[in-house]
């Protein structure tokens, strides 16, 4: 008995012996000699498994847990870093494009040349900017610009559409706009196009052909000066360039050097009466005419119409005695047409009254014509002739024409009686007066022999 509880303690020792080794040996990670004992280590690996297990899977549910509560303002803060991080991609390929191009925008120096975009500007151009939209400040360089804004502009543009401000430079332009000190263009030198201008408005007389749409004309081409149909071109000219009368009357320019001022002299042509001159018997009513879009000014005393003297003509001017009517015609921007001018006398005339003799055998004396001109002008009698069947049985005391002054009346000049020795019998006989201007007055005289 003693013996075997000997053996059961030495046994015991053996066993503690080998487990201190093995647990000493545990801690320097040596896993293969921790295989011997396979049921004690595997006991031993699977208890601090699942510690470790749980240990992590607590900490790690703790940690983000704390960090949501403790950091709230970074989680509001997260989604504008998220879309940062979403913008970023956009603004990085764009802002190294901006930078890129942003020297240009600040000073863009001698000898330097630019390529900015639409939107940019450059400042203080000194050397030379392809710009196809930007704007350009102080330009004392050379600028390629085909829409873009220049301003201050000292240097030369190639501009094919854009705008120039203030240009003290040189500008070759197609259909850009030039805006220099005082819009005064003179002060420009433009090449391309040129701006055709006129000293005074002929807009109501004349047109000029050839311009583009804001008046230019281009470089190498012509324009044509014509007047519209009643209007007269009498002399046309310019301060630059070659001008050629053609055999229609318009007038070409050709070859301008600059901008060009012209100066057309234009009038309309001379009115027109309906009403011929001359001396009439009765009342008449007279129509004047002129060219479209212009006023008839006219007068009845003899004088001269003008822009202050005369009655504007508004409807057809009655002729009830001896006038004279003068009427021109006026256009803004033109010269005063020619005068056309009438002299109307109208007379009143009276036959004279050839009655029958006193006593059987004896015949009428003579009697005469009584001619009246009450009017403000002189009558001209031109003729005056007898016809029909019985006219060599009368006597006229002459045929010769004769003028009856303004407001004077004649009762001798033209008198009548009958011939010698004639038979009992009626006579009669026409009596023609030519007026003044080719009109007649035709009376029927007659008389009794008893």
């Amino acid at each position: 008995m003693k013996i075997s509880k000997l053996l059961s303690i030495l046994l015991v020792l053996a066993l503690m012996l080998c487990l201190l080794p093995s647990a000493a040996l545990a801690d320097p990670e040596q896993a293969e000699p921790s295989e011997e004992p396979s049921d004690a280590a595997l006991t031993e690996e699977k208890e601090p498994a699942p510690a470790e297990e749980e240990e992590p899977a607590p900490a790690e549910e703790e940690e983000p847990a704390p960090a949501k509560e403790e950091e709230p303002a970074p989680a509001e803060d997260a989604p504008p870093a998220e879309e940062a991080e979403e913008a970023e991609p956009a603004p990085q390929p764009s802002a190294p494009e901006k930078r890129a191009e942003e020297p240009a925008p600040v000073i863009n120096a001698s000898d330097e040349v630019c390529y900015p975009m639409e939107g940019e500007t450059v400042y203080n151009n000194g050397g030379t900017v392809y710009s196809n939209g930007a704007l350009v400040y102080n330009n004392g360089g050379l600028v390629y610009q085909n829409s873009g804004t220049v301003y201050n502009n000292g240097g030369i543009v190639y501009a094919n559409g854009g705008v120039v401000y203030n240009n003290g430079g040189t500008v070759y332009r197609h259909e850009a706009l030039v805006y220099t000190f005082d819009d005064d263009v003179q002060q420009s030198h433009i090449y391309g196009s040129f701006q055709v201008s006129t000293a005074e408005d002929i807009s109501a007389f004349a047109e000029i052909e050839g311009l583009d749409e804001n008046g230019r004309l281009l470089e190498g081409e012509s324009c044509t000066v014509r007047v519209r149909e009643g209007f007269l071109l009498e002399s046309v000219e310019a301060d630059t360039g070659l001008l050629t009368e053609n055999e229609d009357g318009s007038w070409t320019l050709t070859e301008p050097a600059g901008d060009v001022i012209l100066t057309v002299l234009a009038r309309p042509e001379a009115p027109v009466f309906d009403l011929e001159e001359g001396c009439y018997a009765e009342a008449q009513t007279l129509t004047i005419t002129a060219p479209e879009g212009t006023e008839i000014c006219y007068t009845l005393d003899g004088s001269t119409p003008d822009g202050e003297n005369g009655l504007l003509y508004e409807e057809p001017i009655p002729i009830t005695e001896g006038l004279v009517v003068i009427a021109a015609a006026f256009a803004p921007g033109a010269q005063p047409s020619d005068c056309t001018e009438a002299v109307y006398a109208l007379v009143s005339i009276t036959p004279p009254d050839l009655p029958a003799g006193e006593a059987e055998g004896s015949q009428p004396k003579a009697a005469a014509f009584t001619v009246e001109n009450p009017g403000a002008t002189d009558a001209r009698i031109e003729s005056v002739s007898l016809s029909g069947r019985d006219a060599e049985s009368f006597v006229l005391s002459t045929e010769k024409g004769r003028t009856v002054r303004a407001g004077s009346t004649d009762e001798k000049t033209w008198s009548v009686r009958p011939a010698e020795d004639l038979k009992k019998g009626s006579y009669k006989a026409t009596v023609l007066f030519t007026l003044e201007g080719g009109h007649t007055v035709e009376f029927e005289i007659r008389y009794q022999v008893r």
